[in-house]
């Protein structure tokens, strides 16, 4: 199957031509706001740069947007500073309803995400790829499957480098696969990929989002463009997301570990693909290094795109068989006095966490907790209560937590080193200590990496001490 982009060159190319002399507002000076203007500033527009920071904690960005010809400005937070502009880009990190974008809308100022706009600008066709978990995954294992495959394909998004960064490698004959966020779908317009999934549904983000049904809605706009020679590839076995994606108007192929008649499953402990009325097998599931369920659905998922772009079985066997989780990812940390350290800073919602600690194969010391992101903690609660040998809770959300086990006694430490330190003490020979926060990062740590690294570091000072 040959994708075609969306838009043609021709359609690229008068876009970016349109932008010339528009006043446009930037707003969020991170990574993809600043990418975004760059982008403007050479398409010829006049393009300013918003942050609610003061200009003394924006050298960077300052010295960047003045190298391109554009302008800044510092401690943004009111539409009246920006109430010239004809067209409003705002990055992810900036909630949609943020007074100044709420007013900017109120006037009919046109509004969008700088996804969309760097969508806007690109010359490839674009496999999306969204869910609360798993997305990064099969982002990664496509891409592997690609390259195995010879493909050439772009890898971007939510994961690495964003779109508006990469669009100089993007052409009609290079696929786009994108992770996209929440974050992102919220704010776009016409945003349409040629190949879309929504891997599964569960509340996550309600710190941002006013609602679930609204963390969902923004979830299913990943369809809410396509057309019937698009395809949505559908996780049969999650409901949630299986509900969203029959409204779409794409032509649907499903996978199923409950299932051996859809287009992809699982048949006599091999993966198999079902396109166009025949059958393939892949490899066994044995040969996947990551433990889980889920993550044999989402190799699923990720095969199934890989045969729509063209790779063929052999190519996706070499992919999954040599595929290694990225760092953070129930990454080993090292092994203490024959107790494995296991880094799953990544798992940073409940769902998430229970998975990972489900595919747990010897028991086990968890360290759980971080910010309170508004997620329920139920079924994180009942595996707490009685799976684990011992359970220590750190940051922010471990009162809500203990609140939700039904049983066990765990203990509190005040600094993930403690925590480290103490699951080292409560486990056997044989055991894991396993970080699976279930929250994000952001009450002790600048990001989850951070965390993870931190959490390196302590299984280091005890090996070496």
């Amino acid at each position: 199957m040959r994708l075609k982009p969306v838009r043609s060159t021709d359609e690229v190319e008068a876009y970016r031509a349109s932008l010339r002399g528009r006043e446009v507002v930037v707003i969020g000076a991170g990574r993809s706001g600043l990418a975004t203007t760059r982008r403007l500033a050479e398409a010829g527009a006049h393009v300013r740069l918003a942050d609610a920071k003061p200009l003394v904690e924006l050298p960077v960005a300052a010295e960047q947007v003045t190298r391109w010809g554009a302008g800044i400005i510092p401690q943004f937070e009111r539409f009246d500073q920006i109430a010239d502009a004809d067209l409003v880009i705002s990055s992810p990190g900036i909630a949609w309803e943020h007074p100044a974008l709420v007013e900017a809308r109120a006037r009919d100022t046109e509004t969008f995400g700088t996804f969309e706009f760097a969508w806007r600008l690109c010359a490839s066709p674009v496999v999306a790829v969204t869910g609360t978990n798993g997305k990064g995954t099969v982002c990664r294992m496509l891409s592997d499957m690609l390259e195995h495959a010879g493909i050439r394909h772009i890898l971007a998004g939510n994961i690495g480098l964003p779109l508006a960064e990469k669009l100089d490698a993007t052409a009609p004959g290079v696929a786009a696969i994108l992770e996209v966020s929440s974050f992102q779908l919220e704010t776009i317009v016409l945003f349409r990929p040629r190949i879309a999934t929504l891997l599964n549904v569960t509340p996550d983000h309600l710190d941002r989002h006013p609602s679930y049904a609204a963390y969902t809605s923004a979830k299913a706009r990943i369809f809410e463009n396509q057309r019937p020679e698009d395809v949505a590839i559908i996780n049969n076995d999650d409901a949630p997301s299986r509900q969203i994606a029959e409204a779409t108007l794409a032509h649907k192929l499903r996978v199923s570990l409950e299932s051996e008649m859809l287009q992809g499953g699982v048949h006599a402990g091999e993966f198999f693909l079902r396109v166009a009325g025949e059958t393939e097998r892949i490899c066994p599931v044995t040969d996947l290094r990551l433990r889980g369920r889920h993550h044999v659905t989402n190799t699923l998922v990720a095969a199934l795109m890989a045969r729509l772009l063209g790779a063929p079985a052999g190519a996706m066997a070499a992919a999954i068989s040599a595929y290694e989780p990225p760092a953070h990812h129930m990454e080993i940390a090292g092994e203490v006095g024959d107790v494995l350290f296991i880094n799953d800073s990544k798992a940073s919602n409940p769902d998430s966490a229970v998975a990972d600690l489900r595919a747990m194969e010897r028991p086990y010391v968890a360290i759980v907790g971080g910010k309170d992101k508004g997620a329920e903690f139920t079924e994180l609660g009942k595996l707490l209560g009685g799976a684990p040998r011992a359970v220590i809770l750190i940051g922010e959300a471990a009162d809500r937590i203990e609140q939700s086990m039904a049983g066990g006694s765990p203990e509190r430490a005040r600094t993930l080193e403690e925590a480290v330190q103490r699951g080292y003490e409560l486990a056997e020979a044989g055991d894991a200590v396993i970080m699976a926060p279930a929250c994000s990062s952001f009450d002790m740590f600048r990001d989850y990496e951070q965390r993870g690294e931190v959490f390196r570091q302590a299984v280091q000072a005890l090996e070496e001490g």
